[in-house]
């Protein structure tokens, strides 16, 4: 049951449990530092985890992935029949490190997140972490506070770059979508602390902690942020129903996407010149053919046809944005779809098989939760909420990279991997 610890002989490192946090706290404004510190957390964890990587189920469909994964570097980087696949050289080999580490984290850190308590600190730590992001978002927006800062010679980069009048906010992020990405799968635990909190001084604090997420979110100019944001309310609140509110939302943002696109161009204006964030600005306009509205099918057609040139091993990893401008003479960074971005890295076999089991935790913890839900006890009411917020976290990173990439940059696949190994932790 929730609320309940679970017993064990083993007791996790409190060393590699410190560690753990301050990764995690620094994570955001300083990744260089957030990842050493991670890398201790994992060597101590992994040096007397008391689960056996190779008997452990999920280890070993991450064993078939990477091995898959190599086999594909393999392959390509013996193949001489195609001129861009030789101009790739060994970036499929450096592609690798956004994987197969994962796999070893998704391991190491389980005997820590098995205990709620280890949870909600990682909840609170990114919480706090955030509030830089939000106020270098604020300076950079309000008060043209721009960067990019570099400290400790280059070790820790803020972005922070000048805004043009449709830009929206990135902090330290490399762009307005990473920035909204971090902050909407931050987003929850802020939400699950106004819910649960009773007391009025708590109360007043986790209501500001809200407002000041919700600005931002909205000054990122995301439209996936937006949505990630409005997703965690039912996904927290009316969480029984989450299977058929996701699709409904996700329809009705498509459905305003849509209408917004038809208001023409001089109103649009006006519109823009009465709002401080420039939302319409980051609609398609209306003069525009479907495609040239919405330029992910276009590059979502274009991987369809190179993932079935090469099916079974890819093209290698990292090469999406060489095989794009090698035939369309224009650089394109991802395919906008993690799932489409596997197959035609690694082959359609390692995506089914990683997506699929990312889908199999998402269903198991749904189930978990549901479970539980039926109680009346404070405590484990409260501890619920906090699980759905967690829940809310991985599931809008999960859907959100059915239509940009995030993960490649390092602070969101690190976070996204020990949100997902918290999710397994806890059902066990």
């Amino acid at each position: 049951m929730l609320g309940i610890q679970k017993t064990s002989e083993f007791k996790p490192s409190n060393l590699g449990i410190k560690f753990l946090y301050i990764g995690v706290l620094v994570l955001p404004t300083a990744p260089a530092i957030a990842l050493l510190s991670l890398i201790f957390s994992l060597l101590l964890s992994s040096n007397n985890n008391p689960i056996n990587f190779f008997k452990e189920k999920s280890n070993k469909y991450f064993i078939i992935i990477s091995f898959l994964m190599i086999l594909s570097c393999i392959v390509n980087s013996f193949d001489n029949s195609n001129k861009i696949i030789e101009e790739i050289g060994s970036l499929s080999w450096i592609s690798l490190i956004n994987w197969i580490p994962f796999f070893w984290l998704f391991w190491s850190f389980e005997p820590y997140l098995k205990e709620i308590r280890v949870r909600k600190a990682i909840a609170k730590f990114l919480l706090i972490g955030t509030i830089p992001v939000i106020f270098s978002g604020f300076l950079q927006y309000f008060f043209n506070i721009t960067g990019p800062f570099e400290i400790l010679n280059g070790l820790i980069i803020w972005y922070q770059r000048p805004l043009s009048i449709t830009d929206g906010i990135t902090g330290p992020f490399n762009n307005a979508n990473y920035a909204g990405a971090w902050l909407a799968l931050v987003w929850p635990f802020s939400f699950s602390l106004f819910i649960t909190n009773k007391n009025k001084f708590k109360k007043l604090i986790t209501t500001l902690f809200c407002l000041l997420f919700i600005t931002a979110l909205l000054l990122t100019n995301s439209r996936n942020a937006w949505l990630g944001m409005f997703l965690t309310i039912p996904v927290i609140i009316g969480f029984e129903y989450i299977f058929w509110l996701i699709p409904l939302i996700i329809l009705i943002g498509l459905f305003l996407t849509f209408l917004i696109s038809l208001i023409p161009d001089y109103l649009r204006e006006n519109l823009v010149s009465f709002l401080t964030i420039n939302i319409f600005n980051n609609f398609p306009e209306n003069s525009l053919s479907l495609q040239e509205a919405f330029p992910r099918l276009n590059i979502w057609s274009f991987s369809i046809k190179a993932i079935f040139e090469r099916p079974l091993f890819g093209w290698g990893g990292g090469t999406f944005p060489v095989i794009h401008k090698a035939i369309n003479g224009r650089w394109i960074g991802h395919t906008h779809n993690i799932i489409l971005e596997l197959a035609i890295n690694y082959g359609i076999l390692t995506s089914l098989i990683l997506s699929i089991t990312v889908f199999r935790y998402l269903e198991k913890y749904y189930k978990f939760i549901i479970l539980n839900s039926k109680t009346t006890l404070e405590k484990i009411k409260n501890n619920l909420t906090f699980e759905k917020a967690w829940f809310a976290s991985i599931l809008f990173i999960s859907y959100s990279h059915l239509f940009d990439i995030q993960y490649f940059d390092l602070r969101i696949s690190i976070i996204t991997w020990i949100l997902l190994t918290g999710l397994k932790a806890s059902m066990i």
